[in-house]
């Protein structure tokens, strides 16, 4: 199974907010689920954290998943 981060639309009442993820995929590529909560930038040294901050950036790029295209046996 693979990860990256992915920026997901989540939706409260009205509102839609972003947040970054961790998003796993299945062997087909496709994304089947999340972390639960969004990721936070915490690393064991500055070098790790500059690794993280570097593949968070990564996501910006890509298109915004929203948590509503998950199938609901995968949703935390």
């Amino acid at each position: 199974m693979s990860w990256n981060h992915r920026i997901l639309a989540h939706e409260h009442k009205d509102e839609v907010y972003l947040q970054i993820h961790e998003v796993y995929y299945n062997e087909e590529g496709v994304p089947n689920s999340y972390t639960k909560n969004g990721v936070s930038v915490g690393a064991e040294d500055v070098e790790a954290i500059k690794w993280v901050l570097d593949k968070m950036k990564e996501c910006v790029d890509k298109p915004i998943l929203s948590v509503n295209n998950f199938p609901k046996e995968y949703k935390p």
